[in-house]
């Protein structure tokens, strides 16, 4: 039985996908920058880490998309 089959657990699940990816996103933007021009290098993960943020963030929809859909069904 999937696990989104329970009420309970589907109401969790549907606002955590929006949650987690802006959470994600805005943590390694904010560390990139406050890490100033040493972020940016090649030397340093950080803009790795920021690019491979964005994608969970518009995967299966923007958090602005996820929202609305969970709005107009209910959930």
């Amino acid at each position: 039985m999937p696990a989104g089959s329970f009420q309970a657990v589907r109401h969790r699940l549907a606002g955590a996908k929006p949650a987690a990816g802006e959470a994600a996103y805005t943590t390694a933007w904010t560390v990139l920058r406050l890490h100033g021009a040493i972020g940016y290098t090649a030397e340093c993960d950080l803009s790795l880490w920021a690019a491979k943020a964005r994608a969970p963030r518009s995967a299966w929809g923007t958090p602005e998309e996820c929202r609305d859909l969970v709005l107009a069904r209910g959930l």
